[in-house]
């Protein structure tokens, strides 16, 4: 295992463009810089060395202030994960599960008028996006049709915590499609790692909805990306292993198994599975001790706190 060596910086370290004005929206990784992804996740490391249990531990970062959380589908874990983190920073958060009608453009308006900052879980990315344009305070996607934010971040940043970095990591995707899929199209060639996936079958060839945009990324970034039709090619020379969740009617084309991974790659490999998890992996594998997606899931807390210090206070831990 490599030690990530994060840069000095104190605790009350604060992120770059504070002279920002207005709100701090994260929705888009597109809209992101690469500075500022490795700003949240190493300030959300930095958070972890210096909290490792955050169990009945309560910080003043974000003192008195709401978070509120905001969704049209139940999504526990992300659910849960921001609802600690706005707790271990001190804030209070509130959380609305309902079939939003997002096309009411005042409703980014009104509601923060109610809260300090937005986490929003939306099946349709643009809904997002909208109600950003006409909320006064930080909007940030949490979940959508085309971005996993908190649970991409949480495992890129488990990544670094095993290797150091993403550059030069051979990255394998072997799933149906699903939205974190699309955040790593954008993550991997930004942060230089490269990228192999699968997620449909022969006889319906299909691209993830962010594709086109990770192509235009790669060619600038000179890393490389291959949408594959085989296991063994999705899986060749494979540094980290992702496995998405399957529909039930396709789970023999995405069945993976350790022996899948080890016969396609003699790297010293982790395995992390998406969630929620079905028959496509075995126990073995789930439970290997190569598997990390522990370690992904615990560190979905660290990246929410990051994410809202930074939009809220401009605050790098």
């Amino acid at each position: 295992m490599h030690t990530f060596e994060l840069s000095a910086q104190s605790a009350t370290a604060t992120m770059p463009n504070s002279n920002v004005s207005g709100p701090r929206h994260l929705i888009c990784f597109k809209n992101w810089s690469v500075d500022l992804i490795m700003d949240v996740i190493e300030s959300a490391l930095c958070l972890k060395c210096r909290l490792q249990d955050t169990h009945g531990q309560r910080m003043d970062v974000l003192e008195n202030s709401k978070v509120m959380i905001l969704q049209e589908v139940n999504e526990p874990f992300l659910n849960m994960a921001v609802s600690k983190a706005a707790t271990l920073l001190g804030a209070y958060d509130v959380n609305i599960t309902d079939q939003l009608v997002w096309e009411n453009d005042y409703m980014g308006r009104v509601f923060s008028l109610m809260a300090d900052a937005i986490f929003v879980s939306t099946m349709t990315h643009m809904c997002a996006q909208r109600f950003a344009a006409q909320s006064t305070v930080p909007v940030l996607c949490m979940r959508s049709r085309t971005h996993a934010t908190i649970q991409a971040l949480a495992t890129v940043m488990a990544v670094f915590e095993q290797f150091g970095t993403l550059r030069g990591i051979n990255v394998s995707y072997f799933g149906s499609p699903h939205p974190v899929l699309n955040s790593y199209l954008l993550l991997c060639p930004m942060l230089g790692a490269n990228l192999r996936f699968r997620c449909c079958c022969e006889k319906c060839p299909v691209s993830p909805l962010l594709y086109k945009a990770s192509e235009e990324i790669v060619e600038h970034t000179h890393t490389h990306l291959k949408q594959c039709s085989c296991k063994d090619n999705a899986l060749q020379n494979a540094d980290v292993v992702i496995s998405g969740p399957s529909n039930p009617k396709k789970i023999d084309e995405f069945r993976l198994c350790i022996r899948d991974i080890e016969s396609n790659t003699n790297k010293p490999w982790i395995f992390f599975h998406t969630g929620p998890r079905g028959k496509e992996v075995d126990d073995h594998l789930f439970e290997h001790k190569n598997s990390k997606t522990f370690t992904a899931f615990e560190n979905f807390q660290y990246i929410a706190a990051a994410m809202m210090a930074y939009v809220m206070k401009n605050y790098k831990f």
